[in-house]
């Protein structure tokens, strides 16, 4: 029998039901409740079989993981856990924990190693492994650990300050081994120029230094590759001034020294890094001579030619075992390591897509972020499907996944938007919205205005919060960087509650922990404490964040993608398991 909020409890019922039933409800949530044994209330071994070993009769449905090994191929399999009402956790304490392949060189999005979540109402819990990706950028190939909660909530936007105290900030918001680093661009004076720095909390940034001494005046593209950081130079943010330099791409080595890499080919511009099955790539063009170029990195300083397009390139992402880079004439094209194809303009024209700003994962799909409409096409099934219009939108040029969710930046308004589903798009917020303020139109005359307009330069996702940067369409500079003067500076939000661990866990097998401690989240790698994050601090209250919810737990697949890797031994507790159980754990070995 099972007793709902909605039942009287009293004499009617008999006293051995009232004796079970009082083991099973506790005042946090309706079906949040601790056993009187281990808690667990899911095991699924993976070894041979999908099913539940705890004797709670959660048994998987396999969709494609081959069990003999454990292995899930990144784009399509995974076991699905029907919804029950032991898997319902409330506001109550839980824990996840799972052993974890992953290989050195990747090829995709690593993805969802397990969740719960319900993507309409934000509900739910998730456990991921991925990198950090920014603006026109591919993600990196270190792995972050991110555990979040959600229950519908968002927060308000905070001001993290302006790196450098100059105008405009640049398309590469990236994670790297532990803090968070933008480059900047257009600064007034040149000893300012292409500069990076690195966020050290509330509205303070440190100078890690200028990349080069050549007349380069951004830093455009950044990506994690091998466990360093990459860069590269570029021209004005504008049109490009005479006597600009060619882009070039540096390593960084610490403090403020960078490591240069060499020149990839004569471009003025670098607009994107990825790095893709062991190798670094780059995209760049020069202004009004194409075609544009994408370099494989060679060693040293030598870079060679790996496809050549007509146009100018804007992004790169991997994803399901290949490299995808975005022209103008709007057209996408797929790279397996060998050859390019063509995967034509999402929305069929170069009247409704001539450029491509954005690239980003979610939920095993390839979203793409369009100009001159702002629109936004999904890759499904082979083919480009409209999904959405955020506001009023002229270019979507950041796309993210936080916490379950995927989140757009957009020009003019330097407004960010939040994905509802198939075409629907919600407004969380305009970073920059003067009095009076009224954008020009798309084909507008008034080239001030257009050049004028403000864009969400680039979204990352870091210590729980989404971060978005700011700038001009293409001014080059905002003079004078008034307090009030919302452009160039960086600002983040929160949506529920969320732990990551932004340093890279390596390759091979790892031993992974998530749990909800009452107000904390906490993480844990081969049985040591290697993040925590307080609920409350993030939420702003005492939001008890009810994760429970219909949808059936997912193993390999959730809000990211599809995992890409090995995973046994996944356990699922409706308590928060304590230091030594989880070293046990990590200590069995058990992936054997």
């Amino acid at each position: 029998m099972t007793l709902s909020r909605g039942m009287g409890i009293g004499a009617a019922l008999p006293v051995a039901l009232l004796a079970i039933g009082a083991l099973s409800i506790r005042t946090g949530g309706a079906a949040a409740r601790e056993d009187s044994g281990n808690g667990l209330v899911g095991y699924w071994k993976l070894k041979g079989d999908a099913k539940d070993h705890s004797g709670k009769g959660n048994h998987g449905r396999n969709h494609g993981v081959d069990l003999a090994t454990g292995s899930f191929d990144g784009s399509g399999s995974y076991i699905e856990v029907p919804d029950s009402r032991s898997l319902n956790l409330g506001t109550g304490n839980f824990s996840i924990a799972a052993w974890v392949n992953t290989q050195l060189d990747l090829e995709d999005v690593i993805g969802d190693i397990a969740g719960k979540f319900d993507p309409a109402l934000r509900k739910g819990f998730s456990l991921s492994l991925n990198s950090s990706a920014a603006g026109y950028n591919s993600s990196g190939n270190d792995k972050h650990v991110s555990f979040g909660i959600d229950d519908g909530t968002t927060g308000t936007w905070q001001d993290c300050g302006r790196p450098g105290g100059v105008t405009h900030n640049s398309d590469a918001l990236t994670a790297f081994d532990g803090s968070l680093y933008t480059g900047v661009c257009d600064a007034p004076n040149e000893e300012d120029w292409a500069h990076v720095f690195r966020y050290k909390g509330g509205k303070e940034w440190e100078d890690c230094g200028r990349l080069g001494r050549g007349k380069t005046q951004g830093v455009y593209a950044m990506v994690v590759h091998n466990g360093a950081l990459y860069a590269a130079t570029s021209a004005s943010h504008g049109a490009r001034p005479p006597s600009m330099d060619f882009g070039r791409v540096y390593r960084y080595r610490g403090g403020k020294e960078w490591e240069d890499l060499g020149q990839p080919g004569s471009n003025h511009r670098l607009n994107s890094i990825a790095t893709y099955k062991g190798k670094l790539y780059v995209c760049g063009f020069n202004i009004g001579k194409p075609p544009g170029h994408c370099y494989v990195h060679e060693g040293g300083r030598k870079w060679a030619i790996s496809g050549s397009f007509d146009g100018m390139p804007h992004t790169m992402a991997v994803h399901d075992g290949k490299l995808y880079a975005a022209y103008p004439k709007g057209e996408v094209f797929a790279f397996d390591g060998a050859s390019w194809t063509g995967l034509g303009n999402p929305f069929g024209s170069t009247s409704q897509c001539n450029q491509i700003h954005s690239m980003g994962v979610h939920r095993g799909e390839l979203y793409v972020g369009t100009w001159p409409l702002g629109k936004i096409a999904v890759l499904r099934d082979g083919k480009w499907r409209d999904s959405g219009h955020p506001g009023d939108s002229t270019e979507v040029i950041g796309l993210a996944t936080y916490n379950g969710t995927l989140y757009a930046g957009t020009i003019p308004r330097a407004e960010v938007f939040r994905f509802g589903g198939g075409t629907d798009w919600i407004s969380i917020g305009r970073l920059f919205a003067p009095p009076g303020f009224n954008p020009v139109p798309v084909g507008s005359t008034d080239a001030a205005g257009v050049a004028d307009w403000s864009r969400s330069t680039s979204l990352s996702v870091f210590e729980g919060k989404l971060f978005a940067s700011t700038g001009t369409c293409y001014r080059r500079m905002v003079e004078p960087p008034r307090p009030e003067e919302t452009r160039g500076k960086v600002f983040s939000i929160s949506a529920g509650a969320s732990v990551m661990l932004h340093r890279d866990i390596g390759p091979g097998w790892k031993h992974l922990v998530a749990t909800r401690d009452n107000q904390n989240l906490k993480l844990y790698v081969d049985g040591q404490l290697k993040a925590s994050a307080s609920v409350r601090s993030q939420s702003a209250g005492t939001q008890n964040f009810d994760v429970s919810n219909k949808e059936p737990l997912l193993i390999g697949f959730g809000p990211v993608d599809y995992f890409s890797g090995k995973l046994r031994e996944v356990r699922l507790y409706n308590k928060a398991i304590g230091t030594d159980e989880i070293r046990q754990l990590a200590s069995r070995k058990s992936y054997r």
